[in-house]
């Protein structure tokens, strides 16, 4: 009887590394998802993009993007659409609207795993999803309802789509494939955010070109295939909201793109290394390996035809220089340059002193556990008086958050040497995207700040279909969305300022012209600041007051009397 044969080490690490990987896989998607539908919407960003699909689902029209009734051509409509399909299928609430978002980060991550281990190896591939999952500022905009995680991971398909497709045989149909996979990606992106998502994949293959004068990319882009490909995913929408609304080309193209980076005009200026300390912090807990990796990468590229580590370098450096030089400037601007960073670090970690990644684990772990002790012993009142109530909520959750870090660090250093660096790496990757979900979660605690729940909450119960909503000198983003229902606007034009525009009929330009609806109208009810209430009082206006939350406040016309 024959001995069973003897699997080689490299086989049973293999299958180590699988088994922990698809363990990663499980416990980093239940962290992830958990937490999409645990929060109310924030001002202003998740309540708008909520919104506009809601009015796709209540209006049918799924061409002409609306914003509280009004014409809004700033974004293309793909994540609209998306959220929209999502309430349809899971109804009308914060997970369906944070759905596209938080699967197109997750998609990014598994995209990465994927990207890695075809460009690199199989721990290189795994290392770079467990650092991407755990980078603090990926996994907040994973979580956030906008238009950035989606383009991010477009364009990660883009870029990753082009570099497998440059390593693969020439004239192979690997190599079509994973060109035409580009271009998609690239449609994709355009339909998420406009011409950006063209515009840096541009960028980096011509500086790429510049300073590698390696020029074999170029005979290998399929560009006739490839722009039929974008063009045929991109062109339908664009030309059918074009002939409903002519004035859509000149504003989305000409305003949104070319006056948003070349001029203040959206008041989002800011200096030229803002993004510098968002990257550094946006990293953690990985930018104390994660700028010498980036830095050492380049010298690391030896073999002939496309360099992958320097394009990678190049790209994030084309995400970071272009919105440097913007004047319109948000910190998820540069959520593109993460995966690109973490495959990096993940391909330099085989190439680091297993010490030093040692001494990075137990720095993270002393620094994140002496944060997690500092927010403990905080006196209840470190914030005022005011604020007693919200540093309590908040340090318990805050604490647990930073304490998972904690453990989850220190035990990667102490394990590396008996598991292995990339084992500690998915440790200390796992317990990071764990930590910091849970800080995500606590966010709500800042709910009443930011959100307007609490008075559509209050308000709801009050309303019917009879009543006519007005907004007064100001607009909550995410009150059309929880009330179901689109207001007046009064003196106030905002980023509706081009939509009021062409529809001067659905906005009255003073208080004036809203006290005299007030005054005809059978059943107003005004949304306004307490202090234009006050206004309204001194002015002998009667009125009764319906709702109040923070400094806004709901009223409507006295009860008549019997």
């Amino acid at each position: 009887m024959s001995a069973p044969p003897l699997h080689s080490a490299a086989t049973l690490t293999e299958r180590r590394l699988r088994l922990i990987f698809t363990s990663l896989v499980v416990l980093v998607s239940l962290a992830w998802f958990a937490t999409l539908g645990t929060r109310r919407l924030l001002e202003p960003d998740e309540g708008r993009y909520a919104e506009i699909s809601r009015e796709m689902v209540t209006t049918g029209d799924w061409v002409t993007p609306r914003l509280n009734g009004i014409k809004y051509f700033e974004k293309p409509a793909l994540q609209y659409w998306a959220t929209a399909a999502s309430y349809h299928v899971f109804g009308l609430n914060e997970f369906s609207a944070r759905l596209w978002t938080g699967l197109t980060g997750f998609a990014g991550i598994v995209f990465a795993a994927f990207a890695g281990r075809r460009l690199f190896n199989l721990r290189t591939g795994y290392a770079a999803a467990a650092i991407l999952g755990s980078c603090l500022m990926y996994i907040i905009i994973g979580h956030i309802n906008t238009l950035d995680m989606s383009l991010s991971f477009f364009l990660e398909w883009a870029i990753f789509s082009f570099l497998l497709a440059q390593t693969a045989p020439a004239k192979s149909p690997s190599e079509r494939y994973w060109m035409y996979a580009a271009w998609i990606g690239a449609a994709l992106g355009f339909l998420s955010k406009g011409l950006v998502a063209l515009i840096l994949p541009a960028l980096t293959f011509l500086a790429y070109t510049v300073v590698t004068r390696e020029y074999s990319s170029w005979k290998r882009l399929h560009p006739i295939a490839g722009l039929s490909l974008f063009l045929l995913i991109t062109a339908p929408w664009i030309i059918v909201v074009s002939l409903r609304n002519p004035e859509f080309p000149f504003f989305f193209f000409v305003h949104e793109h070319f006056a948003r980076f070349l001029t203040t005009v959206h008041e989002r200026d800011a200096p030229w290394w803002y993004f510098l300390p968002l990257l550094a912090v946006g990293a953690m807990p990985w930018t104390s390996i994660g700028f010498p990796a980036f830095l050492t990468s380049w010298r690391a590229d030896t073999q002939p035809g496309i360099q992958v580590r320097r394009f990678l370098w190049l790209w994030i450096m084309s995400v970071v220089g272009f919105f440097s030089l913007s004047h319109s400037k948000l910190p998820p601007y540069i959520i593109p340059a993460f995966p690109a960073l973490a495959l990096l670090i993940a391909e330099t970690l085989p190439r680091m002193h297993t010490h030093r990644v040692r001494l990075h684990f137990l720095i993270i772990g002393i620094c994140v556990g002496a944060l997690t002790l500092i927010i403990a012993l905080l006196p209840n009142d470190v914030a005022g008086q005011r604020s007693v109530d919200l540093v309590m909520t908040l340090r318990p959750r805050l604490a647990l958050s930073f304490l998972i870090v904690t453990m989850s660090a220190l035990l990667a250093a102490g394990l590396i040497k008996r598991l292995g660096l990339h084992t500690a790496v998915a440790i200390l990757g796992l317990g990071a995207t764990s930590g910091l979900s849970l800080l995500v979660y606590s966010s709500d605690a800042l709910r009443s700040t930011r959100s307007e729940y609490t008075l559509a909450q209050q308000l709801a119960p009050t309303l019917t279909d009879n009543h006519t909503l007005y907004a007064v000198n100001q607009y909550s983003q995410t009150l059309p969305f929880y009330l179901g229902r689109t207001f007046t606007l009064v003196g106030y034009r905002g980023e509706l300022d081009f939509g009021l525009t062409q529809e001067p009929e659905l906005w009255l330009q003073d208080t004036e012209a809203f006290l005299q609806h007030w005054s005809t109208d059978i059943n107003p009810v005004a949304i306004m600041e307490i202090s234009m209430a006050d206004q309204l009082k001194q002015r002998s206006i009667p009125f009764r007051v319906l709702a109040t939350d923070n400094d806004l406040i709901a009223i409507a016309k006295p009860l008549e009397q019997p």
